[in-house]
């Protein structure tokens, strides 16, 4: 699960490319329960999960975590008795009753053992020695050892310049997370209509949906700017500062051809109203209401929004996943965006350490990942004919959130996302299926950062950033004509685009270096 605000602040000159979490309740989608059997657990498990014979001493854990509205939580929640089965450990969670509530817990001394954390909660407190270093406590769990070693992106991506681990990640998850094209495929049969290959199909399809809908806005995205990150990988970049797999070089994608050429796509879409007037700065609600009242048949948003607005959708009207137009690329690519900011970080003022790391260690077993994504046999899923099949209680995913904890934030490491897949509808499934077919191969990362780097380029980052936003705003608004773009870019690269790329490419060495 990502945040949306924690990831703009941890990301520096960028502009939000990577569409995240906060809105998680929206991602991971409704569908409809069709009876999706799914391969019960077999016996094999590893020696570090197997049952031991003398069981594990008793132990009481706090733990502290947002409070998600969608799914409040409960003390009852099946989930924790099930960790208590398995570990002896009783996990007391407490919920979060504001944004400050971490810093506060963290000044008061009275720190909870176990967080759930966002990157940029690990990177802040970390260093000023509120959490642990993980790394130094490896041995005592083998299980995310052995995880670590096995997703080594997902390893650097949460190490410290100087090697610190200050919390792991949850991994599994990430799919609801995804952003993706999709369509009112009813709308094109009736008309005849092809699903667009390119922008320029793209284009030309917008105006025909406009002659026959002319009150119509016929494609919409809802987060303005941000969502150019998504569109960029069609052209064959993201506007922001990344790694450029080809070179081994950061780059700044905001200066290569390709995206001039997608905000002159942009630019002739607002110019023509394809696209709402108030793309800039749409919220949710006004973006569903495009799309559910025959206002809008092309949209760009989280993959669980499909089946979300199918839903609610009325007289036989339908949204379809969609593959993405090539731009400049030569193919259609979606910003890879399936994984997860959210994860656990340990109190250093803990008194119950080998109790925290023995939780870590399950949630990140297989034995911890099956029961932690499915729940138990009886109670929360059935085995006919050797699958699988989630109880009539679950009829959509927020379901297990709910009753059970399922995927909820502090109650799993690892998870089994086929559990949740199992409650999708055959037109959900497929969109999950068919995404992994256009993610952009380049990953829109940056490495970590060492304090006085950091400090270096906060203030050139912001001016970048802002003069970045409101200049791509006005080109594509047409209060700046196209014919200045290369002093957009001249003044970019006065302002210290070179800087940014030279402090990154320091750490990302750094990063190779070891």
């Amino acid at each position: 699960m990502f945040n949306l605000k924690r990831m703009k602040k941890a990301t520096y000159g960028t502009v939000g490319v990577i569409l995240t979490t906060a809105l998680l309740a929206g991602c991971s989608g409704t569908g409809t329960k069709t009876g999706t059997q799914t391969d019960s657990p077999n016996s094999s498990m590893s020696p570090s999960t197997a049952a031991t014979v003398k069981p594990p001493e008793a132990a009481t854990i706090r733990l502290l975590t947002e409070n998600q509205p969608a799914w409040p939580i409960k003390k009852d929640w099946p989930v924790w008795k099930w960790v208590k089965e398995k570990t002896n450990i009783t996990v007391q969670q407490e919920a979060q009753t504001g944004p400050e509530s971490m810093a506060l817990s963290i000044a008061s001394g009275d720190m909870p053992d176990l967080f759930a954390v966002y990157t940029f909660d690990a990177q802040k407190y970390g260093p000023q020695g509120a959490f642990l270093d993980l790394s130094k406590h490896l041995d005592k769990m083998p299980n995310v050892k052995s995880f670590l070693a096995a997703k080594p992106d997902i390893a650097r991506r949460m190490t410290s310049p100087g090697g610190e681990m200050y919390m792991l990640y949850n991994d599994g998850a990430g799919a609801g997370n995804q952003g993706v094209w999709f369509y009112r495929d009813d709308i094109f049969k009736k008309h005849s209509l092809q699903e667009p290959k390119t922008w320029d199909e793209l284009y030309e399809t917008a105006k025909k949906l406009k002659q026959l809908y002319p009150d119509s806005y016929p494609f919409v995205f809802r987060h303005g700017l941000a969502t150019l990150g998504s569109f960029g990988p069609s052209f064959g970049i993201y506007p922001s500062f990344y790694e450029d797999k080809a070179s081994g070089k950061i780059k700044y994608g905001v200066t290569d051809p390709g995206f001039k050429s997608l905000v002159e796509y942009l630019n002739k879409f607002y110019k023509e109203g394809l696209i709402p007037p108030e793309w800039l700065s749409m919220d949710y609600k006004a973006w569903s209401q495009y799309v559910l009242n025959n206002k809008s048949f092309m949209t760009f948003q989280f993959i669980g929004q499909i089946e979300i607005m199918n839903t609610q959708l009325q007289n036989g009207a339908h949204l379809k996943f969609m593959a993405p137009p090539a731009g400049t690329a030569g193919k259609g690519y979606i910003a890879k965006s399936d994984f997860e900011e959210l994860g656990f970080a340990v109190s250093s003022k803990t008194k119950n350490l080998d109790a925290v790391l023995r939780y870590l260690d399950f949630a990140y077993s297989k034995e911890g990942k099956d029961i932690l994504s499915w729940g138990k046999e009886g109670e929360t899923y059935t085995v006919e004919n050797g699958k699988r099949k989630l109880m009539p209680l679950f009829k959509e995913p927020n379901d297990l959130r709910k009753e059970a904890g399922i995927m909820t934030a502090g109650t799993y490491g690892l998870l089994d996302y086929s559990s949740l897949m199992s409650l999708f509808n055959d037109n959900e499934r497929y969109s999950y299926q068919e995404v992994t077919k256009y993610q952009f191969t380049t990953p829109n990362t940056l490495p970590q950062l060492k304090a006085d780097e950091k400090s270096s380029i906060t203030t050139v980052s912001e001016q970048i950033t802002k003069y970045y936003e409101t200049s791509v705003a006005k080109f594509i608004l047409g209060e700046t004509p196209m014919t200045q773009w290369d002093a957009f870019i001249s003044e970019l690269n006065k302002l210290g685009t070179q800087k940014l790329i030279d402090v990154y490419q320091t750490g990302l060495d750094r990063l190779k270096a070891k």
